[in-house]
């Protein structure tokens, strides 16, 4: 229960940063799916274009800009900084990380590819998740467009999310 209450708080204040940013890019990516990540262990890939909400208790956080289009916002809501490890990739390490990151106004897509131990987002992507729990202990729960609750796959596994 307190780790619900963690997340609604950095949602609060995350979304209290940057409301405007957060309405501009899913009014502007047509097509999203809702995506939702709870408590993973593991490796945690989103890759598209929309917005997504990320915290992670301990681990590393790669934000890419993605070709093919315009820039992301990649560092701008990042509760911690981010050292720039190339041209197009930003790197958040250590524990309590959270960031925001949309494809704002113009629409550019992006990969956030997640590692460690609780691994919570949510957000709406057009693109792909993929996820890869660790082998032992407790994987995390994942669902998408709103659906049942389901454990992180042990095995790589790739979902699209995209509404028709």
């Amino acid at each position: 229960m307190s780790r619900i209450l963690l997340l609604l708080g950095i949602v609060a204040v995350a979304l209290a940063a940057a409301p405007a940013e957060a309405t501009l890019a899913l009014a502007r990516t047509p097509g999203t799916e809702l995506v939702e990540l709870r408590d993973g262990a593991g490796r945690g890939v989103v890759t598209g274009r929309g917005a997504l909400l990320l915290h992670l208790r301990r681990g590393q956080v790669r934000l890419v800009d993605r070709p093919g289009g315009g820039r992301p916002n990649l560092n701008r809501s990042c509760r911690r900084r981010a050292e720039r490890v190339s041209e197009t990739t930003l790197e958040i390490r250590g524990r309590d990380i959270g960031c925001f990151i949309s494809s704002e106004n113009n629409g550019g897509p992006w990969q956030v590819v997640m590692r460690g131990r609780g691994i919570s987002a949510s957000g709406s992507v057009k693109g792909t998740v993929t996820l890869d729990a660790v082998d032992t202990g407790r994987p995390g729960r994942f669902r998408i467009a709103g659906g049942d609750w389901r454990r992180w796959p042990r095995t790589v596994r790739t979902y699209v999310l995209e509404r028709d």
